[in-house]
């Protein structure tokens, strides 16, 4: 005897609908890049926006190891141009989430650097 499901109804609520929108510094982003940033929700936590900042950080990251190159383009500096560093609520959380994995990945990179300047390891 096979028990069947109730057939249910998916309804897209407005919250799912601008989960997909880009926020405003995406449109400096290359296309590749692009397809992991997403608007925070309107009825999104703080935690919830500091974990998708976090989330769109790593994805930055792969992006620039991948394309070593990136980094000549200013794409950070261009991100910063778009971002309201004093907003509160979700966006602050947004971009405070971004900087923190970025400042990991730094302070991970810069263990393999010398007090000269100089490459003691691979930062690769």
């Amino acid at each position: 005897m096979s028990v069947k499901r109730p057939f249910r109804r998916h309804e897209h609520s407005a919250d799912q609908a601008e989960s997909l929108q880009e926020p405003a510094f995406a449109v400096c982003l290359p296309p590749r890049l692009r397809l992991y940033c997403a608007a925070v929700p309107a009825g999104a936590g703080e935690q919830e926006a500091y974990r998708m900042g976090r989330e769109f950080a790593g994805h930055y990251i792969e992006h620039v190891a991948h394309h070593p190159c990136a980094a000549e383009d200013s794409l950070l500096a261009r991100m910063a141009e778009y971002a309201d560093f004093t907003a509160e609520g979700p966006e602050g959380e947004y971009w405070a989430g971004f900087f923190s994995l970025l400042e990991e990945a730094v302070l991970s990179a810069a263990e393999f650097l010398d007090a000269d300047g100089k490459m003691g390891g691979s930062i690769h």
